[in-house]
């Protein structure tokens, strides 16, 4: 009787190590399937000459707000807002002090089975236009961030085709005006359908396309703020997801071992209104480099295969915290 029992549990044991082998592979695949051809090529269409900069209220901007509102289609998206991806808001044009309008662009992957709890994943769109005569492409603020949140979006649109998740519903909110005092975060925020309480967590992705300013030796590292609430949180679950799929990622939990700067960069994107709306928050970022606000910061100094990795990486770190483990 008692060999009996242990053969059982032998066997329990190696069936529950092969689901949770097939589980990995899968959740591999799934990150594997984010590639530079596609962030390349939503990349280059953002922070073409064509958009003119992206500054809010102008036609670039609306280019562009039309794409994403197009790409949010194609992949099977709801709307947020009952039935409109468009979230149209009143902006201060600092220039002419009339005013314009600003649009956020908001969409929902749905949880496979119904919860009413959410995460969100965030980036900003908008860019500076044209100054003094020259196209202000913006591709690594923020085009870089975009199409990182694109490829995680698309990734998590085949998963519930799949139905292997989510397992909370998914907002992917594309932010404009945040070189308008970040007035599209805050009126989403002010605005929300749902209580914030119901958002687990915000991702917030600006900047990730370049490797200038490396913590480091490395190329592939990525930086990050988050609230103090959930630091220890966020650091142990990068260190794991990092580990446990070979990213091999200098990730720097410090921001270079300045608080100062820490606190700094946890004010200055667009997580910050939504961590004053009571909602977790975090930021990504590859920091701010020589090009940063130049009319230099075109596509030709972003540096792809790394880009690819941070991507993968922020998609294993929203399906762990929606709890697809």
């Amino acid at each position: 009787m008692h060999s009996l029992i242990k053969a059982i549990f032998v066997f329990l044991l190696l069936q529950l190590s092969a689901v949770a082998s097939a589980q990995t592979s899968g959740l591999a695949h799934y990150s594997n399937s984010i590639n530079k051809e596609s962030i390349e090529r939503s990349l280059s269409f953002i922070s073409d000459d064509l958009t003119k900069g992206r500054l809010t209220g102008t036609p670039g901007s609306m280019i562009v707000s039309s794409y994403l509102r197009d790409e949010f289609k194609r992949m099977g998206m709801i709307p947020f807002y009952s039935s409109t991806f468009t979230q149209s808001f009143p902006v201060n044009n600092l220039s002419t002090s009339e005013k314009i309008t600003g649009r956020n662009i908001i969409g929902v992957i749905p949880s496979l089975y119904y919860t009413d709890e959410y995460i969100l994943i965030s980036a900003h769109y908008d860019h500076l236009g044209i100054i003094g005569g020259r196209v202000y492409n913006g591709a690594d603020d923020n085009a870089s961030g975009v199409s990182a949140l694109l490829s995680i979006a698309e990734t998590f649109s085949t998963m519930r085709l799949s139905r292997e998740g989510p397992r909370k519903n998914i907002i992917f909110a594309l932010f404009d005006a945040k070189e308008g005092n970040m007035a599209g975060s805050e009126y989403f925020s002010k605005n929300l359908p749902i209580s914030s309480s119901k958002i687990s967590y915000n991702i917030n992705i600006d900047q990730i396309g370049c490797t200038f300013t490396p913590p480091g030796s490395s190329d592939n590292y990525l930086l990050y703020v988050a609230d103090a609430r959930i630091r220890g949180t966020i650091k142990n679950a990068l260190e794991t997801l990092n580990r446990f799929y070979d990213l091999d990622m200098d990730i720097d939990h410090t921001f270079y071992d300045s608080p100062s700067f820490y606190d700094i960069f946890l004010r200055t994107s667009d997580q910050y209104n939504l961590s004053k709306a009571g909602i977790p928050s975090m930021l990504f970022t590859s920091g701010i480099h020589m090009h940063t606000y130049k009319h230099t910061d075109v596509k030709y100094f972003i540096n792809y295969p790394v880009l690819v990795n941070r991507t993968r990486l922020l998609f294993l770190l929203t399906n762990y915290l929606i709890g697809n483990r």
